[in-house]
C-alpha cells in the first residue's frame, strides 16, 4: 500500500509539472504573437505615406525663385497630398501665415498634417508646419514686399581706349556666380548720362562699373565689391585699374615702354623675353617694346647711361607710377633712375640657375649652377 501511495504522488506531481509547462508555453506564444502583431502594425504605419496638406504662397515677381520645381519634387516623393492651396503673397490669409510662421521670403511652401513622418531637405519645422527655407535670390521680401537680388548694372566706357578693361566680362562673371542682372546699360563717357554719373559719384578713372545695392542680397560678392571699389549711395562703384582713361583730362594712363637688352654673343644667357610674361601678371600695358643688343652702339649707350652691370636685363619707361603694386615689388629687384626709367638689376631673384653676363668682366655667371641642376 505504501508503494502504491508513493506512485500516486509521483504521477500527480508529473501531471502538475506538465500542466505548468503547457500554461507557460501558451502564455509565451501568446506574448510573442502580441509583440509581433505590434511590430507589424508599427512597420505598416511607418511605411504608410504621410498625409500632407500643401500650401503655396506666390510672389508677384515672375523672375524670382521658381517654387514649382519644389512642389513637383514633393508630389513625386512618398507623400499623400491630401490638399493643395495657392495663395497670393499679398492676400490676407497669406499674410496671416507669413506672420504665424515667420516667413521671410516669397515664394514659399508650407506643409501641414503628418509632418512628423517625412524628413524633407530644406524644410524647417516651425510650430505645426514644415516651411521651405531653400529660397535663393532673387526673391520677394515678405515683410516689405521688395524684390531682392535683381541687380542693375551701368558701364561707363571710352570707345577710344581699346586696351582698357572690359567690364562686360565682369558682368558675365557675375552672372556665372549666380547674380541676377535685371537691367544692363552702357554709356560712352562723352554722353550726357555718363557725365552726370561721373559728376554724381566723383569717378576719376574709366571704364567704370556701377552695380545697384541690390548686390547686398549676395553678401559674399558684395563684400568683395566693397573691398575692390566703393559704395556710394545706392551703388557699388568699380573704377578701372591701369590702363585707364583719366576723366579730368581724357588722357589714357598706364602705357609703358619696354626695352629688352640682350647679348647675342651669350647663347647660354637666359631669355630676356621672360620679362614680358612677368609684366603681364602685374597688368602693365606695354605700348612700345624693343630688343637691343648689348654690343650695338645703342646698347652701349644704354649700359653707360644706366650703369648696367648684368645682362640680359630690361629698362622700363612711361606711365609706370600708377602701378602701385608693381612699384612695391620693384623696390626689391631694381632701381628708379633720375629720368624716371626703371632698370632691372637683381637678376638673382629669377632663380639660382639664372645665367647672365657680367658687363665689367665679360664673365658668364651662373653657368656651373645651371649645368649641375640638369
Amino acid at each position: 500500500m505504501k508503494k502504491e501511495s508513493n506512485l500516486q504522488k509521483f504521477v500527480f506531481a508529473g501531471i502538475f509539472v506538465l500542466l505548468g509547462i503547457l500554461l507557460f508555453n501558451s502564455f509565451f506564444v501568446f506574448s510573442i504573437g502580441n509583440s509581433l502583431d505590434a511590430k507589424i502594425v508599427e512597420a505598416k504605419e511607418m511605411a504608410r505615406p504621410a498625409k500632407i496638406e500643401l500650401i503655396k504662397l506666390t510672389s508677384s515677381c515672375t523672375e524670382c525663385f521658381d517654387i514649382s520645381e519644389i512642389i513637383e519634387t514633393l508630389k513625386q516623393a512618398d507623400l499623400e497630398i491630401t490638399g493643395e492651396k495657392s495663395l497670393p503673397g499679398g492676400s490676407k490669409e497669406a499674410k496671416n501665415l507669413i506672420k504665424k510662421y515667420g516667413i521671410e521670403k516669397l515664394p514659399a511652401v508650407i506643409l501641414k498634417g503628418e509632418i512628423e513622418k517625412p524628413s524633407i531637405q530644406n524644410f524647417d519645422n516651425v510650430d505645426d508646419a514644415l516651411i521651405f527655407t531653400g529660397v535663393t535670390v532673387p526673391y520677394e521680401d515678405a515683410a516689405i514686399n521688395k524684390i531682392m537680388g535683381k541687380v542693375s548694372s551701368i558701364i561707363i566706357s571710352d570707345k577710344n581706349c581699346e586696351i582698357c578693361n572690359d567690364f562686360g566680362l565682369s558682368i558675365v562673371g557675375l552672372k556665372q556666380s549666380g547674380v541676377f542682372i535685371d537691367k544692363e546699360e552702357e554709356f560712352d563717357y562723352s554722353s550726357s548720362n555718363a557725365k552726370e554719373l561721373i559728376d554724381s559719384f566723383a569717378i576719376e578713372k574709366l571704364p567704370a562699373l556701377l552695380l545697384s545695392d541690390d548686390m547686398d542680397a549676395y553678401p559674399e560678392i558684395a563684400q568683395s565689391l566693397g573691398q575692390a571699389g566703393s559704395k556710394i549711395g545706392d551703388y557699388y562703384i568699380l573704377e578701372s585699374q591701369a590702363p585707364y582713361v583719366e576723366t579730368e583730362s581724357g588722357k589714357i594712363r598706364g602705357f609703358v615702354n619696354l626695352i629688352m637688352l640682350e647679348d647675342s654673343s651669350c647663347s647660354e644667357c637666359y631669355d630676356v623675353e621672360i620679362h614680358k610674361s612677368i609684366m603681364a601678371r602685374f597688368g602693365l600695358a606695354i605700348d612700345e617694346e624693343s630688343t637691343i643688343d648689348a654690343g650695338s652702339d645703342e646698347g652701349k649707350q644704354l649700359i653707360s647711361k644706366y650703369e648696367i652691370k648684368k645682362i640680359p636685363t630690361i629698362v622700363l619707361s612711361g606711365d609706370i607710377d600708377i602701378y602701385e603694386d608693381f612699384k612695391l615689388v620693384w623696390e626689391q629687384v631694381g632701381t628708379v633712375e633720375e629720368d624716371g626709367a626703371y632698370a632691372f638689376r637683381n637678376l638673382e631673384v629669377m632663380g639660382s640657375d639664372i645665367v647672365y653676363k657680367d658687363v665689367a668682366t665679360n664673365e658668364i655667371k651662373g653657368l656651373q649652377a645651371s649645368e649641375s641642376e640638369q
